[in-house]
């Protein structure tokens, strides 16, 4: 593994630096440390059970408790009442684009079914199911009108004023 040492080496050359006088380390006293604070001191730690203590009751914190809840719940309202109008809106929106498509498909049915009906009461047709049913027009005696003063009285006529027997 190459090293910036073993770069340097290869330019300098390691001969010089074998023919450099090895350095003279003086001998010096260590240094005196100071003694740790409190080392000579023994902590006895004892293990304390608290299970069974029961805190007892602050009636200032139930009524901050209280207030907290009653605060965030009020908030909670406030940020609901203030989202239903655009949900509404929205829903409103799909309900309506509901019922155009509905209308759009049933404006189709009708003309399909207005097309049917003038098919089925075209004059042609009807002439040619009364020659296959051997049907005739009724001549003019053979005609009875109905009239009456209500839809629930009617009396039956013949064309020319005079009334039918009952």
């Amino acid at each position: 593994m190459a090293s910036l040492a073993t770069i340097v080496n290869r330019f300098v050359g390691v001969r010089e630096l074998a023919d450099a006088p090895p350095a003279i380390w003086t001998r010096t006293e260590a240094p005196r440390l100071r003694p740790i604070a409190n080392e000579d001191v023994y902590l006895f730690i004892k293990r304390i059970d608290n299970t069974a203590v029961v805190r007892a009751a602050d009636p200032a914190a139930l009524r901050a408790r209280t207030g907290t809840v009653a605060t965030g719940f009020v908030a909670a309202l406030l940020v609901i009442a203030g989202l239903v109008p655009a949900a509404y809106n929205t829903m409103s929106g799909f309900t309506i684009q509901n019922l155009k498509q509905e209308q759009a498909k049933l404006r189709q049915e009708q003309a399909v079914l207005e097309v049917r009906e003038a098919n089925l009461l075209n004059v042609k047709r009807l002439d040619k199911l009364a020659d296959s049913l051997k049907m005739a027009a009724p001549a003019p005696t053979q005609e009875m009108l109905v009239s009456g003063k209500s839809k629930a009285e009617a009396r039956n006529t013949l064309p020319y004023g005079t009334t039918a027997a009952r």
